[in-house]
């Protein structure tokens, strides 16, 4: 039988069918208005000329103009005679711009590697590790430090020697510090630009003389005798995924054991993500389809690891390891449950 014919591409038709074309230069439009600095000068000022900021910036006056006026016609600045200004909506993207760092930003090119990645031997896909550990510590300030910071304070009271695993750009050290004004701080980062965002990021917030940063992985940084630092209080954020997807639960289990071996006093605040793909309910939750869907696409296409929690509780059991509490991020942020974290310490 021959297949029928497929609909005629009528006007309504293409309009929806290329929706998600328009989404997606959108996000990038977004993204660059806030990496190249113009976000920040249209937000400071009571408006600007095309002129004036492609003065400010050095950019091209005539493909800066068609990259405002783009954004004007969505609705995220408005002209007025020649002056461009933020409306209400593009104000409101300031909370939200760690997920486009992190997604645009950090993983736009590993999207564009899927097609070549799937092939059968293929190396893991590309991403831009400094903007992907911005972004997501960007994000973080809405979930994960404010779950980190209470958690510390419930069960701790009070926290000294924080330590940071796979710190990024450093931002839970910043806000446990600020949290904990007796607290001195380690980051650990792996890549010499999360390293050097890390840096920056203490800086402008007057804490380099509190928090010392070392530019290793943190599978070797546990290795290395650390006498004069007793960790109490530490924060391994998404780092479990990464280790385990490119050594496997033994390698996640070595550097667990090496951890504890190093620091015996500390409070490990692991944070992992429940993996829930199969699940409908949750895959068609609002921000399941937002957030979810592309985060849980991208990891085995750079060679990350995600998990069910079953999996993380009974692989701390194997080490050794007591759970003292498992608790998700908040609700009003994120109700579907998927970020949790587990405070771990040695078995008593």
């Amino acid at each position: 039988m021959t297949p029928p014919l497929p609909p005629e591409p009528t006007e309504d038709r293409i309009i929806d069918a290329i929706q998600p074309i328009r989404a997606h230069a959108l996000a990038v439009g977004i993204h660059h208005l806030f990496d190249t600095g113009l976000y920040a000068s249209l937000e400071k000022a009571d408006g600007a000329t095309a002129a004036q900021l492609a003065t400010a910036h050095g950019f091209d006056a005539t493909r800066l103009a068609a990259f405002l006026k783009y954004l004007r016609n969505e609705g995220i600045l408005r002209q007025d005679a020649d002056l461009f200004r933020l409306t209400a909506k593009g104000r409101e993207l300031h909370a939200f711009r760690g997920w486009y760092t992190m997604f645009i930003g950090g993983y736009a090119g590993t999207f564009m590697q899927l097609g070549e990645a799937l092939k059968t031997g293929a190396a893991p896909a590309t991403r831009d590790g400094r903007k992907v550990g911005i972004g997501a510590n960007e994000i973080s300030t809405t979930d994960t430090i404010p779950l980190a910071s209470a958690m510390a304070r419930r069960h701790l009271g009070t926290v000294r020697h924080v330590l940071d695993l796979g710190c990024g750009s450093g931002q839970y050290l910043v806000e446990l510090c600020k949290a904990f004004p007796e607290a001195r701080g380690w980051g650990v980062e792996p890549s010499r630009g999360g390293c050097d965002a890390a840096a920056d990021n203490l800086r402008r917030h007057g804490l380099q003389d509190r928090v010392q940063l070392t530019c290793a992985p943190a599978q070797e940084f546990v290795k290395t005798p650390v006498s004069s630092f007793p960790a109490d209080f530490g924060v391994v954020a998404f780092v479990l995924q990464e280790i385990l997807g490119q050594g496997g639960d033994a390698a996640v289990e070595q550097f667990l054991r090496d951890t504890f071996e190093r620091f015996p006093d500390l409070h490990l605040l692991a944070l992992e993500v429940d993996y829930r793909l199969d699940d409908p309910a949750l895959m068609h939750h609002g921000l399941g389809l937002a957030f979810y869907n592309p985060y849980y696409l991208l990891h085995p296409f750079t060679a990350q690891r995600l998990e069910p929690l079953a999996f993380w509780e009974s692989l701390f059991t194997r080490c050794g390891l007591e759970l003292v509490v498992k608790e998700p991020i908040d609700r009003r942020v994120d109700s579907t449950g998927l970020v949790v974290g587990f405070l771990l310490r040695r078995a008593r």
